[in-house]
């Protein structure tokens, strides 16, 4: 089971929440937290696979929350639970894996457990010592080398920029979720686009070239009209 704790300032929320992660079953749900300062001193020892986080709380917001455990030796996965859409930039700037929205859909959150769930499996069948070392990140069947920036899809491997490995690296961990070509910009770039996204479009027509290049691929990136881009695997 993949253990998970949940920070937020509210305790029905948190109750409701853990209620909805017990009815999966695939959850262990090993600590919960009203103060995001004890949760953040608790962590390192408690090494929950997934933190389940609020975003406007009284004694820190879930960004900062994020901001301060970004050096942890272990791998975390943040889904930010919070009632407010205009945060959503700055979450996945926190290298959030998902964003969901209270009040919460039952649905919606047992596919982003499902999501991780199959993340995480695949990562523990191929994480040996040497794979360890090298920080490998499997995504379904692409292999992300996150010291050297290589990346192979079933063992061919795709020559990338830094850019496009970037870019490919922050979509295939969202598969399905549509990102503003801007918003997308100022994510990848650390700087708003003001309004000068042709740089996104060159990497991501490049990125679109090299995934058709893979035989059989089974991923892309779609235009979706008058909302962004969006990845897929297919």
């Amino acid at each position: 089971m993949l253990k998970a704790i949940i920070v937020d300032d509210e305790i029905l929320a948190i109750n409701l929440l853990e209620a909805m992660l017990k009815d999966n079953g695939a959850i262990d749900v090993i600590g919960k937290f009203l103060n995001p300062l004890e949760a953040i001193a608790n962590i390192p020892t408690l090494k929950p696979d997934i933190l389940f986080l609020d975003i406007e709380m009284a004694e820190m917001s879930g960004i900062d929350f994020a901001s301060k455990i970004e050096e942890l030796t272990h791998v975390l996965d943040i889904v930010f639970v919070t009632a407010y859409e205009h945060y959503a930039i700055e979450a996945f700037s926190v290298q959030a894996i998902d964003y969901i929205l209270k009040p919460i859909e039952k649905a919606r959150l047992m596919k982003t457990i499902e999501r991780i769930s199959i993340r995480r499996g695949k990562v523990q069948q191929l994480s040996d010592g040497s794979i360890r070392n090298e920080d490998v990140q499997v995504i379904e069947n692409f292999h992300f080398h996150l010291h050297s920036g290589k990346m192979y899809i079933d063992g061919v491997a795709l020559t990338l920029s830094t850019k496009e490995f970037h870019i490919l690296y922050f979509l295939a961990q969202r598969p399905g979720q549509i990102f503003h070509p801007s918003d997308l910009y100022k994510l990848i770039w650390a700087e708003d686009s003001l309004g000068q996204t042709q740089a996104l479009k060159v990497h991501i027509s490049n990125l679109r070239k090299k995934l058709e290049s893979i035989p059989g691929h089974q991923a892309n990136i779609v235009t979706v009209r008058g909302s962004g881009y969006q990845f897929l695997f297919t």
